[in-house]
C-alpha cells in the first residue's frame, strides 16, 4: 500500500468523526486570523444553511488529501466563503495528519497562517470580508505545501513544460517555491529556507526525493531582471534561478502582487518609491505584457 493510499484511508467518515474539534478562538489563533476578520469568521461558522454547499468542497479536498496534487481538487463551487468554511472544518484533520507524520508544530502553524494572511489581503483589496485567493489555499488543506522560514514549498510532479535535459524529467518530484507576503526577502532568509527545505523533505518524504526547486513567477520575467540591482533582495532572489525558457502571459500579476490591485485605470496614482514599483509601472507605460516565466535551482 502506498503512502497516499494510507493517507486517504485515514480520511474515512469514521476517522473524520473522531477528529479533534477546536473552539473558535483556538481555531482562529491557529489560522492567524486578524481581529478585523474574526467576527465575520464566527458568523460564518455559526451558519447552518450552507452545509449542502460546504460538504462537497470538504469531500473534494479529502479526495486530494496527501496526494501532492496527483489527485486534483474538484471545484463543486467557486463561492469563496464556502471554501473558507471547508478549510475551517478540515483544520483539525490537517493538524492531526501533520502530527502523525512528525511535521513540527511550528511548520504547521506557519503554513496555516496563510489563511489569516489572505483574509487580510482580501479585506485590504476589496474593503470587505472575503477570500479572493481561496483556490491558492486548497494547497494547504490537501497538505501539499509547507512554510519553512521565509518561503513556502509545494511538493509536486514536474510537468512536460518544465523539462530540462539532465536536470528535470517529466514526472520528477520537484519543489515549487512560493513567496508569502510576510516581510523582507533577504538573501540570508532565503538561504535558511532553502537549507530547511533540503532537510525537511528528505526527512519527511524520502519516497519522493527532490533535488530541484522550481519557480514560476512574473518576478522571473527578464524585463524585471534588467531593472533591479543584483544586490537588491528581489534581484538576488531571481538571479538564483536558471531560466527554463517557458513563459505565459500574466499581464496584471505584477500589478497585483506589488500594489494589490488589478485595476489598470489606477496606474497614475500608484507609488513609485522603489525600483520594483517603478519597473512594474514602466512595463505598462511601454504597452508591453508582463510574463510569468519559469526557472529552477538545485538544492
Amino acid at each position: 500500500m502506498t503512502r497516499e493510499q494510507r493517507i486517504l484511508d485515514q480520511l474515512t467518515p469514521r476517522e473524520a468523526a473522531r477528529a479533534v474539534t477546536y473552539d473558535e478562538n483556538t481555531l482562529f489563533d491557529l489560522l492567524a486570523i486578524d481581529e478585523a476578520d474574526r467576527a465575520d469568521c464566527a458568523r460564518l461558522l455559526a451558519r447552518s444553511d450552507d452545509e449542502v454547499q460546504v460538504a462537497p468542497a470538504v469531500a473534494a479536498l479529502r479526495r486530494s488529501f496527501g496526494s501532492f496534487n496527483e489527485i486534483t481538487v474538484d471545484e463543486p463551487t467557486q463561492e469563496p466563503l464556502v471554501w473558507l468554511k471547508a478549510f475551517f472544518e478540515l483544520t483539525p484533520q490537517v493538524v492531526e495528519w501533520s502530527r502523525e507524520n512528525d511535521i513540527p508544530d511550528q511548520v504547521v502553524r506557519d503554513t496555516l497562517a496563510d489563511v489569516g494572511r489572505h483574509l487580510a489581503i482580501s479585506r485590504r483589496v476589496t474593503g470587505e470580508f472575503g477570500l479572493q485567493t481561496w483556490r491558492w489555499l486548497t494547497h494547504h488543506f490537501t497538505v501539499r505545501i509547507f512554510a519553512l522560514g521565509r518561503l513556502q514549498f509545494a511538493l509536486q510532479r514536474a510537468t512536460p513544460t518544465i523539462v530540462v535535459d539532465g536536470v528535470i524529467a517529466a514526472g520528477d518530484w520537484v519543489l515549487a517555491v512560493h513567496i508569502p507576503e510576510s516581510g523582507p526577502l533577504t538573501p540570508a532568509l532565503v538561504d535558511e529556507s532553502l537549507d530547511a527545505a533540503k532537510t525537511f523533505f528528505a526527512e519527511h518524504f524520502p519516497e519522493h526525493p527532490v533535488s530541484v526547486v522550481t519557480c514560476d513567477s512574473w518576478m522571473l520575467d527578464p524585463f524585471l531582471l534588467d531593472r533591479v540591482a543584483p544586490e537588491s533582495n528581489v534581484g538576488s532572489f531571481v538571479r538564483r534561478f536558471t531560466p527554463i525558457g517557458h513563459s505565459s502571459d500574466g499581464h496584471t500579476d505584477a500589478l497585483y502582487f506589488v500594489f494589490r490591485t488589478r485595476d489598470l485605470t489606477r496606474l497614475d496614482e500608484l507609488p513609485r518609491d522603489t525600483s520594483l514599483q517603478r519597473a512594474v509601472l514602466e512595463r505598462f507605460e511601454l504597452g508591453e505584457t508582463w510574463q510569468v516565466a519559469w526557472g529552477y535551482l538545485l538544492l
